[in-house]
């Protein structure tokens, strides 16, 4: 990435990466050593990381703020307070992805943490620096380029061309800035790019993800709490949503019930993300009750948020796809549905493979294939179609229940147990829920 951005040569790269070995100590303090700035430095930081970045440089920070964490405590996990807003504890961190560290800080403070990474040399001299400055009753902390004596985070984000001052306290509105993405977005999305709503209460990841997403070739609108969610996703019906679950006025996970419930928005593919509920099962509750079609816990890699963007607007495309054969039926399936029902079985596979050949994403016609071939005695091949039309349409009742039951027929009565697991929280009443309890604690039994 510091070569991508002429920071630094090739040579330059594998020279740091050789004497930090040899020396024992991070890689960034080595490429400190080069020359290379601290703000640009964050700014990749924060890029791979997936969370803001800071210069501390060129910060000045309360010293009291310091009071919050031990000593001990910051130099040990390597942790700094910025800055407080509200209830959130911005927090200077080596390892923003330690969750460890950010539920332990969360406890002893009481507070909501936001996690922002800094360089690890720059981030101990800091540390060092604060607290001798807090010992001395100075009533700020100053980096060494900052030339201000007003309190001051100098935070950053992916492709920054200048770094954003935000003044203490942080305001709850948003900065507008310009942004010029120093890579160029991938030439096929240049027409007709994918429009993300991205929706956080904090403005620092709201310009971090507009600065990241833009720079990758989307669209990118932004929304800072749930009712304006809602608002825009109506307004706007967007390729996909990128949510926080802790939003202001409306929550998160009610947001996203409501963008599902809506017949305007339902085909909309949601990403919930969260920093607070952690954990499997928070994100199959957000799936399978709110209709999230994702889950990604904060802090995030870039190149994992990226890639689980890319499946869910997949999934997206596939859903409006649906919901548009349930408008416009091809009359193949309707044709192979009639020969099934009169036990034409040969006409109604040459009718059904036809609509499979012409719309291989139609989870319908995959269903009705599967089931004119299990007719057929083919049940192997039943398996497979009756398995892309729930990869397709992961909620596809009939086609699950299709599945259960052709895999109990053939003897893989683990396999059954597991989709009607699936089916659950597809079933659309209780006397369906209870059906397939019945026939999954019998498979169990």
């Amino acid at each position: 990435m510091l070569v991508q951005r002429g920071l630094a040569t090739p040579e330059q790269v594998e020279r740091a990466v050789l004497e930090s070995r040899a020396r024992g100590e991070p890689i960034v303090t080595r490429f400190l050593a080069l020359g290379i700035d601290e703000a640009e430095l964050a700014s990749v930081l924060a890029e791979k990381l997936g969370v803001p970045g800071v210069d501390l440089s060129r910060s000045a920070l309360p010293t009291e703020l310091l009071d919050l964490v031990p000593r001990a405590v910051a130099e040990g996990d390597l942790i700094l307070p910025l800055s407080l807003e509200g209830d959130r504890l911005h927090l200077a961190m080596s390892k923003p992805a330690d969750e460890r560290i950010l539920a332990e800080v969360r406890f002893v403070t009481g507070r909501e943490v936001s996690p922002y990474v800094a360089c690890r040399g720059s981030l101990l001299r800091a540390i060092g620096e604060a607290y001798e400055a807090r010992a001395r009753s100075a009533p700020l902390w100053r980096g060494s380029a900052s030339a201000s004596g007003a309190p001051h985070l100098e935070t950053v984000v992916p492709y920054a061309e200048e770094v954003v001052e935000t003044a203490e306290p942080i305001p709850d509105e948003e900065v507008p800035i310009e942004i010029e993405p120093a890579v160029p977005a991938t030439p096929d999305r240049q027409a007709g790019a994918p429009l993300v709503l991205a929706v956080d209460d904090e403005p620092e990841i709201r310009r971090f993800v507009k600065r990241t997403l833009e720079a990758k070739g989307y669209r990118v609108e932004l929304a800072a709490d749930g009712q304006e969610a809602l608002d825009r996703a109506e307004q706007l019906v967007p390729d996909l949503v990128l949510l926080d679950a802790m939003l202001p006025k409306v929550h998160g996970f009610e947001a996203c019930r409501r963008i599902k419930a809506n017949a305007r928005t339902r085909h909309v593919p949601v990403v919930m993300m969260t920093a607070i509920y952690r954990g499997w099962r928070f994100a199959q509750d957000a799936r399978d009750t709110y209709g999230a079609v994702d889950y990604i816990e904060k802090p995030f890699r870039l190149e994992d948020l990226l890639r689980r963007m890319e499946e869910a607007l997949l999934a997206g495309g596939a859903a409006a796809a649906a919901a548009h054969e349930e408008d416009d039926p091809d009359p193949r399936i309707a044709r192979g549905r009639e020969h099934l029902a009169a036990g034409r079985v040969p006409e109604a596979l040459a009718e059904l493979a036809e609509a499979v050949r012409a719309a291989p994403h139609s989870p319908d016609a995959q269903f009705q294939l599967g089931r004119a071939l299990r007719a057929a005695g083919d049940a192997f091949g039943a398996m497979t179609a009756l398995e892309r039309s729930v990869e397709i349409a992961p909620r596809h009742l009939a086609a699950l229940r299709a599945l259960a039951a052709i895999y109990e027929e053939t003897g893989f009565r683990r396999k059954a147990a597991e989709v009607l697991e699936r089916a659950l929280p597809a079933a659309p009443d209780d006397a369906a829920r209870g059906a397939i309890r019945r026939d999954l604690m019998r498979l169990i039994a």
